[in-house]
């Protein structure tokens, strides 16, 4: 086992992911394709290249051991602030579902060592998979999240989901006939690439959800956006958009917008119309692209941190997700976790501005 526990035998080099080599993407990718829960399209080169491209502040820190390359870390700067203070959050920030190293089997280090050889003075990351703790780096294990193998076998899955809870079976299978009763003979239809203006439409839909929902809104930072037109420009078997529609006569009644990383598909961001509401349309969109997942090349639905009845109602599994505020031990970071208090401090304020606004409109 490498065992990495101090910061003479760790060095790095930080460069544009778009500098990388072919035998350190391949390496890179080898080192994904090692751990199953390494293989989502947030851990990609592709991801990093396109988080690159849209924003200008992402980086990976290549991590040696001894002779050979031993770990990637993506991250990025939300800011070119933050950049000078070297406070780094993880790639894509807000709307990346998975986060971490992406390290050989048996590397392990500590966090200091890390944020050192990476020139960094401190890094915020959420969404920690659950496998990172074998990297030896600090966390705090406080979220789920569920996951749906669905494997090569659809019916034994949806066997196993009928001897689990029979009633959410024929529910489910009650309002697919009622849907088809009152609007047609439904379609998935999926598209794979995505045209722009399907992800221009289905993004205004989803922020509108947020406003209603008063959940925090990762668009609201302009570059998410960015991104995730990039992504969709550079599709690769390791990180491809893909949209899945739930029609019926042309009606679009639910949609979900994801990438999918070889056979694992994120299960990022569903919408459906308000107005059949009734018929549960997300579910039932859910449902048709389990059914139909062996044709797509689908076989683990990944839905990421939540708690929620709805994504227990689907999963075989659940995992766990962590935070880590990782630092170096110098006096910018100390600098960094000042200015990061100080931020934390400034949204928590906002979003309670925003909750009174938002009771006194109802109000008025």
């Amino acid at each position: 086992m490498a065992d990495v526990n101090n910061s003479t035998s760790l060095r790095a080099d930080v460069m544009r992911p778009s500098a990388l080599g072919s035998g350190e993407i391949a390496l890179w990718q080898e080192m994904m394709n090692a751990r199953r829960s390494l293989q989502r399209a947030f851990f990609s080169p592709t991801f990093a290249m396109a988080c690159e491209r849209a924003t200008g502040r992402a980086y990976v820190s290549v991590l040696y051991d001894g002779g050979g390359i031993k770990a990637f870390l993506p991250f990025q700067y939300a800011t070119a602030w933050h950049q000078r203070l070297r406070l780094a959050e993880r790639i894509g920030g807000g709307i990346s579902d998975a986060a971490g190293l992406i390290a050989q089997v048996g590397f392990r280090a500590n966090a200091a060592a890390v944020m050192r050889a990476s020139g960094l003075a401190l890094m915020f990351v959420t969404h920690l998979v659950e496998e990172q703790s074998q990297f030896g780096l600090d966390a705090t294990w406080c979220d789920t999240g569920f996951v749906t193998d669905v494997g090569a076998d659809t019916d034994s899955y949806f066997a196993s989901v009928g001897e689990r809870s029979r009633d959410f079976v024929r529910d489910t299978e009650r309002r697919l006939r009622r849907a088809e009763r009152e609007f047609g003979r439904l379609e998935v239809v999926r598209f794979d690439p995505v045209p722009g203006a399907l992800i221009d439409g289905i993004i205004a839909q989803k922020r509108a959800q947020y406003q209603r929902t008063e959940v925090m809104d990762p668009f609201s930072r302009g570059d998410s956006m960015r991104v995730i037109s990039a992504m969709n420009e550079s599709a690769e078997a390791d990180c491809r958009l893909i949209l899945t529609r739930l029609e019926a006569n042309g009606r679009v009644l639910a949609q979900h917008l994801g990438p999918q990383c070889q056979d694992v598909l994120n299960y990022w961001f569903p919408v459906y119309d308000p107005e059949v509401r009734n018929i549960s349309p997300g579910r039932l969109l859910l449902w048709q692209t389990i059914r139909r997942a062996p044709q797509d090349g689908i076989k683990l639905i990944d839905r990421g941190v939540g708690d929620a009845p709805y994504k227990r109602e689907f999963a075989t599994g659940t995992t766990r997700y962590g935070r880590g505020n990782w630092h170096a031990g110098t006096v910018r970071s100390m600098a960094a976790r000042s200015w990061l208090s100080m931020e934390w401090r400034v949204r928590a304020w906002r979003r309670r501005a925003f909750g009174r606004h938002r009771q006194n409109t109802d109000a008025q």
